[in-house]
């Protein structure tokens, strides 16, 4: 798993920091929306936001 790999191209948010959001209690894409940011711009990344949490959440 790649943590470099950016997730939000709008506000350069990776994989990483979707992961730390999980591991400081974000248990939904809102909740992580909330921390990061991530996906409050455009909003094409959605989607892959949501996978990357889903996949952290199921470890």
């Amino acid at each position: 798993m790649n943590k470099d790999k950016v997730i939000c191209p709008c506000r350069k948010l990776t994989k990483g920091d979707i992961l730390k959001a999980v591991e400081q209690g974000a248990s939904s894409y809102k909740e992580v929306k909330k921390a990061t940011k991530a996906g409050s711009a455009c909003g094409k990344c959605k989607k892959q936001i949501k996978k990357v949490t889903k996949k952290a959440l199921k470890k």
